[in-house]
């Protein structure tokens, strides 16, 4: 009789622990599904938007001694749409990204760390590339495209990537 106890016990224990797993299951699954239906939702209703807010940052980084893009960035109304429309359209970790960055124009009226800059734009572009295409670049590479000088100050730009806890995918 006790083993009679011992099997219907084990099969009620046995039962309920699966049940809960499949709930949990489905929870994380239903998670998931919501997600990529946002997602999904913002790329193909605003796929245009995404792609001209990722060039303009990229233009910061690839063309800032242009004197059109200059121009710009002193412009607080320019940069102000800017960061309003990337916090819009961008993941958690972008709008991390954003407020550092704004809480280095804050802290200073005149860039006297160009490399924090650079780290600061950079870190914000390869988020935004990951949020709209799932690609992954790091900032080491994405900054080697525009400086030649990336070898002899590379030690101070991973410093700051560390600093700035910029190395996460």
């Amino acid at each position: 009789m006790d083993w009679v106890i011992t099997v219907l016990t084990s099969g009620v224990v046995a039962a309920l622990i699966n049940f809960a797993w499949k709930y949990v299951e489905n929870q994380k699954q239903f998670a998931n599904t919501k997600y990529l239906q946002i997602s999904n939702f913002y790329r193909d209703s605003s796929g245009n938007d995404m792609h001209n807010i990722l060039r303009e940052w990229t233009d910061i980084l690839m063309s800032f001694d242009d004197p059109e893009v200059n121009k710009k960035m002193s412009d607080p109304s320019y940069l102000s749409n800017l960061l309003k429309r990337t916090y819009l359209y961008s993941s958690p970790e972008t709008v991390r990204r954003l407020a550092r960055y704004q809480s280095y124009n804050y802290r200073t009226n005149e860039y006297t760390d160009h490399h924090e800059m650079l780290v600061l734009v950079t870190g914000i572009i390869v988020s935004l590339r990951r949020d709209f295409t799932g690609d992954w670049v790091s900032i080491e590479e994405t900054l080697k495209l525009k400086l030649n000088d990336y070898p002899k100050n590379e030690s101070k730009f991973r410093d700051l990537i560390d600093t700035l806890e910029y190395d996460k995918k």
